[in-house]
C-alpha cells in the first residue's frame, strides 16, 4: 500500500522537490538580475520633471498616482517576460542537460515532474514581485514625505492653518497609500500563474525555446483580445453573432481572458473579486497541466 501511495501521481513531497530543484537553477541563472535592472529605472521616476499642470493642493496627488501606474506596468511587463521566458527554457534546458532522464527514471510522475516546474517558477516569480512591490512602496512613502512638507509649506505662505490643510494632506495620504494597489498585483500574479502553465503546454509540443516563447506571447495577446477579436469578426453593428459566440466560449475553454488579471486600472479591482479570479485561475492552471502530462506521456525524448 505504502509503495502505491508513494507512486500516486499529485505527490506534494514530489511537487515540492522538483519545485525547490527548479527554483534553484533559475537562480543559479541569474534571473535576479531583472529585479535590479527594475530597481534602477524605477529609482530614476525621481528625477523625472514634473508638468505643474496643478495647483500645489492637487500636484502630489497627481505625481503619486502617475509613480503607481508606472510601477505596476513595470510590474506586469517584467512578470509578463519572466514567466514566459523562464518555464519555455525549462525543458530544453533539461533536455540538453539531460536532468530530465535522470528525473523519470525515478519513479516521479510526469504530472509531478510538470507541477513541480511550474510551481517553481511561480516562486521565484513571487518573490520578485514582492521585491519590486516593496521598491514601489518605498519610493511611495518616500515622495509622500517630501510632498507633505512642500504642501504645507505653500499652504502656510498662504496663510492657511492646520484645519484648511487637513483635507488637502489627507487627500496626499490617500494618493500615496498602497493597499488598493496590492489587489491588483495579486490579480496579476494570478494571472502570470496561468500564463505560466500555458506556456509549460506549449512548450511540451513545441520545439525549441523561441517557438515556445513566440506562441506563449500570441497566446496572451489573443486571450487578452479575445472578446474584441470576436467582435471584430461578427457583422458590424449586430455584436458577437450566435456562431462566433460558440467559437469564443470554445477558445475560452482552454484560453483565458487574461484581461480579466490584468486590469487596466489594478488599483480598481475589488476585493471581492479575487476569490473568483483564484477559482478561475485554479481551473485552468489545472486544466493545462493535465492536458500536458497527456502529451509529456506521448513524448519521446
Amino acid at each position: 500500500m505504502a509503495g502505491r501511495v508513494s507512486r500516486f501521481p499529485g505527490s506534494p513531497s514530489r511537487i515540492a522537490a522538483v519545485a525547490g530543484s527548479t527554483f534553484t537553477q533559475l537562480v543559479r541563472m541569474r534571473l535576479f538580475l531583472v529585479p535590479a535592472v527594475f530597481a534602477l529605472c524605477f529609482l530614476g521616476l525621481q528625477f523625472i520633471p514634473f508638468h505643474d499642470t496643478l495647483g500645489i493642493e492637487f500636484r502630489g496627488v497627481q505625481q503619486l498616482q502617475l509613480l503607481k501606474d508606472i510601477g505596476t506596468g513595470c510590474m506586469l511587463v517584467v512578470g509578463l517576460l519572466f514567466c514566459v521566458s523562464a518555464t519555455a527554457l525549462l525543458i530544453p534546458k533539461d533536455v540538453e542537460e539531460r536532468i530530465l532522464y535522470t528525473i523519470l527514471s525515478k519513479p516521479v510522475p510526469r504530472f509531478d515532474y510538470l507541477a513541480g516546474k511550474a510551481l517553481g517558477v511561480l516562486l521565484l516569480l513571487g518573490v520578485l514581485l514582492l521585491g519590486m512591490d516593496a521598491l514601489v512602496c518605498l519610493l511611495l512613502w518616500v515622495r509622500e514625505g517630501s510632498m507633505q512638507q512642500e504642501l504645507v509649506a505653500a499652504l502656510s505662505a498662504r496663510g492657511l492653518g492646520a484645519a484648511e490643510a487637513a483635507p488637502y494632506l489627507a487627500a496626499l495620504r490617500e494618493a500615496a497609500s498602497p493597499a488598493g494597489m496590492q489587489v491588483g498585483i495579486v490579480s496579476m500574479f494570478l494571472g502570470f500563474s496561468v500564463l505560466t502553465t500555458l506556456t509549460l503546454l506549449i512548450s511540451c509540443f513545441t520545439s525549441g525555446t523561441i517557438v515556445s516563447i513566440i506562441f506563449a506571447l500570441g497566446a496572451y495577446l489573443l486571450g487578452s483580445l479575445q472578446d474584441t477579436l470576436f467582435r471584430a469578426l461578427s457583422p458590424i453593428g449586430h455584436g458577437i453573432s450566435a456562431g462566433m459566440q460558440v467559437v469564443q466560449h470554445a477558445v475560452a475553454g482552454v484560453l483565458p481572458d487574461f484581461s480579466l488579471f490584468f486590469a487596466a486600472e489594478p488599483a480598481a479591482t475589488p476585493p471581492g473579486l479575487l476569490w473568483r479570479l483564484a477559482l478561475l485561475a485554479a481551473g485552468y492552471m489545472l486544466l493545462h497541466l493535465l492536458t500536458a502530462t497527456w502529451i509529456f506521456n506521448r513524448k519521446e525524448f
